[in-house]
């Protein structure tokens, strides 16, 4: 049997779609011509690989191409999804082999960084990617629902169409101007993912808050249910995104005035005070699980471009790196950073600290600390001074987050 790793083609858009839509059990499996139109529309082929055992495609993976923010700054990032395999061809390494030629492809690509979804980490944990980001949910009925502040100017609501995109992608990168995890979004992502159904099951609605003056501080991007009365009936909100405190306090305001569903949810970033607003929590349920697994592609060029949370700082260390599925990670390298610029190069020095690129990917994004890394045995460390070092190097201003899927 022979084995090919390949991007697919125009005609074999539908093979992937099936392999896709079976995986996942998707109702689509039935009739593919809608999910083969949207991957048409959205993802070009030659952002997948496949695996062809004999002529038969066996496996198939998207890699999208995304800027991702790291302390506000945009960086190259691949954003992988799906990751999917035929039953009768899984366990034999097809997976592995197209995840090992997309690292080599994202490498040429100038990708520095990848990221996916997914509910099996131990499989992506062998090829370097690490769990770097966690998803909270905030559940709670409406009816019972009573805020500690009230904001100090209402403003208005105003709801959004697709081709308002955007005044609503105005907002949301100035939200993310110094944050962790955001992707950037462009005009097709914004109406099929966002004010599309993305991968919800029904489209979604986008409220816009304005100031006074008229200004756009803040939307909502939430999803009704079509029988808001039935006991399982849940308002999801999908993404929250404020400027100022009284788009934060209004777009609440609006959201929990929505009354008939028994729940809602609420799709929360890390740092969300919601809960500290709220004047009795216990009606609040909270769940939180593991979200993003990221992936240093090329370390070299990821940490001279990774924009420092403290630049005034002088800073040096040595770290020496291990990776199977990406050798041109491996070595020592030096870093320096100064005047708010860093310099990456080899050296035969001795490594301040010793870990492999995985545990790197957790550190980078600011989701895991050096010292934190070390105390649960991912890092070998020379000294104490140098995790402090270490520490203030991979500092961020806030906690990864991204809500966007893929």
């Amino acid at each position: 049997m022979s084995l090919e790793i390949r991007q697919i083609t125009d005609d074999e858009v539908e093979a992937a779609e099936f392999i896709t839509a079976y995986s996942f059990n998707s109702p689509e499996r039935r009739d593919l011509a809608k999910a083969v139109e949207r991957a048409k529309k959205l993802y070009p082929a030659n952002w997948s690989l496949a695996s062809f055992e004999d002529g038969e495609m066996t496996a198939f993976v998207r890699s999208i191409p995304f800027a991702a923010r790291i302390n506000g700054r945009g960086l190259s990032y691949a954003a992988v999804g799906p990751v999917v395999s035929l039953p009768q061809h899984r366990r034999k390494g097809h997976v592995g082999a197209i995840l090992r030629q997309l690292l080599q492809n994202m490498r040429e690509n100038g990708q520095v960084l990848s990221g996916l979804h997914t509910p099996h980490p131990t499989l992506y944990q062998r090829y370097g990617w690490e769990i770097a980001s966690l998803w909270r949910t905030f559940k709670f009925p409406p009816k019972e629902i009573q805020f500690k502040s009230e904001p100090k100017e209402r403003g208005y609501i105003r709801m959004l169409k697709a081709d308002d995109w955007a005044q609503a992608d105005h907002v949301y990168r100035q939200h993310s101007g110094k944050r962790n995890g955001a992707l950037h979004r462009g005009e097709v992502w914004w109406r099929e993912a966002i004010f599309g159904s993305g991968f919800a099951p029904d489209p979604s609605d986008v409220a816009l808050w304005e100031d006074a003056s008229g200004e756009p501080q803040g939307y909502v991007v939430y999803v009704q249910p079509a029988r808001p009365q039935e006991d399982m009936a849940q308002f999801w909100v999908r993404e929250i995104v404020a400027l100022t405190t009284d788009a934060y306090l209004n777009l609440l305001l609006y959201i929990v005035r929505h009354d008939l569903p028994r729940e809602i949810a609420i799709n929360a970033a890390p740092d969300d005070p919601f809960l500290s607003l709220v004047e009795d929590a216990r009606h609040v349920k909270i769940k939180e699980g593991y979200d993003l697994m990221n992936r240093i592609v090329d370390v070299e060029a990821a940490l001279k471009l990774r924009p420092p949370a403290h630049p005034e700082l002088e800073l040096e260390f040595t770290i020496q790196l291990s990776d199977r599925s990406a050798p041109w990670n491996e070595g020592t390298w030096l870093v320096k950073q100064a005047n708010g610029e860093v310099a990456v190069e080899k050296t035969d020095g001795e490594p301040n600290l010793t870990m492999s690129t995985t545990t790197l990917a957790p550190l980078y994004n600011g989701f895991l600390t050096p010292t934190a890394a070390a105390f649960a045995g991912r890092i070998e460390a020379d000294s104490e001074e140098s995790l402090a070092i270490a520490d203030a190097f991979f500092a961020t201003l806030h906690p990864p987050f991204c809500s966007d899927g893929f």
